[in-house]
């Protein structure tokens, strides 16, 4: 009898980027990196250096290289199936993040409101919250702690988890080891400085201000 399970997965693609510094981005964003599978539409081995594929062996990390394979090639870690599909869908010097699985067999309406989902608490450690509307936390998110939406995020306590919004915009509080991700791109936590910080896209750019 065989048995399987449908489960979603999200992946951070990297679609340019000189050797060393992969390793450092990599290194620098690790905590929340690891929890991806990281796809390279670059080769990350080649004739002169194979150091960015040991650093990612040597990390127990999850990776595949997207190039012009062919049906059924190993790149990686696990078998590509695909041929040059993925890097067709990102623009070049972006390391975006995708989240893929199959959609659900009941039928949603596109333009249907999604309900605000209220937290009066703190988030614990390892707890995982994803939704598809508006979040509003009263409280802390502790270390190991993810938070996921596709609506307007807004945390008013001390963030030490991640943070992934793809809403219009977030208001956070003092983030402190935790991870920010707004639209796929990682925030600097140096300029995530304010007590209140107020996060939205202007003209395609991520802007960050003090809430007053």
């Amino acid at each position: 009898m065989v048995k399987a399970r449908q489960k979603n997965f999200r992946a951070f693609i990297f679609t340019q980027g000189e050797e060393q510094e992969t390793i450092a981005y990599i290194e620098k964003n690790f905590i929340l990196l690891k929890d991806f599978l990281m796809i390279f539409t670059y080769p990350i081995k080649t004739i002169d250096s194979t150091a960015l594929y040991d650093y990612l062996i040597s990390k127990n990390l999850n990776f595949i290289e997207s190039l012009n394979t062919k049906k059924g090639e190993t790149c990686g870690q696990i078998q590509l199936s695909l041929e040059n599909t993925i890097h067709s869908m990102i623009p070049p010097n972006t390391a975006k993040n995708i989240e893929s699985g199959v959609k659900s067999q009941e039928t949603e309406v596109k333009n249907a409101p999604k309900p605000t989902l209220v937290f009066h608490r703190t988030i614990r450690s390892g707890e995982e919250i994803i939704t598809q509307g508006d979040l509003t936390i009263f409280g802390r998110i502790n270390s190991g702690a993810h938070i996921q939406s596709e609506g307007n995020v807004q945390i008013f306590g001390k963030i030490s988890g991640n943070i992934f919004c793809n809403g219009d915009y977030m208001i956070l509080g003092k983030v402190g080891e935790g991870n920010v991700l707004f639209h796929g791109e990682i925030l600097d936590k140096e300029l995530l400085q304010y007590n209140q910080n107020k996060i939205y896209k202007k003209q395609d750019e991520i802007m960050i201000e003090e809430l007053r």
